[in-house]
């Protein structure tokens, strides 16, 4: 008899334990984004180069380089503080090697769209 009543009491109280700590402990969403910019040639403006990239970590931008800089730099100060030296090293190359990849298909299209409208 003490075993039903306990666990008529014990199960709605595990429901409602699971049903309010769950969502506490599931992990937070982010969102990570990536923005590049290629231009097809120099565009003699202030801030306009003919490659730029920049990451957004929940829409707050956290690094930034150009064609001009050639840099992975952060932009704000907890990104430079928790990120090790190897990190921006590594950002580098990887932009540098997209930079390239950019020019390389954006010729490609242009000399694509010349053939087409000749």
């Amino acid at each position: 008899m003490c075993t039903r009543v306990t666990m008529k009491i014990f199960t709605p109280l595990c429901v409602f334990l699971l049903y309010w700590i769950l969502p506490s402990i599931q992990a937070e969403r982010h969102s990570l984004y990536y923005i590049y910019t290629a231009l097809s040639k120099p565009v003699d403006l202030p801030g306009i180069y003919e490659f730029s990239a920049m990451g957004l970590l929940d829409d707050t931008q956290i690094d930034y380089n150009n064609s001009e800089e050639k840099r992975k730099s952060p932009k704000q100060p907890w990104v430079k503080e928790k990120m090790l030296e190897d990190y921006w090293e590594k950002g580098n190359r990887s932009r540098k090697s997209k930079e390239q990849w950019f020019n390389v298909n954006v010729q490609i299209l242009m000399d694509h769209m010349r053939q087409c409208f000749r």
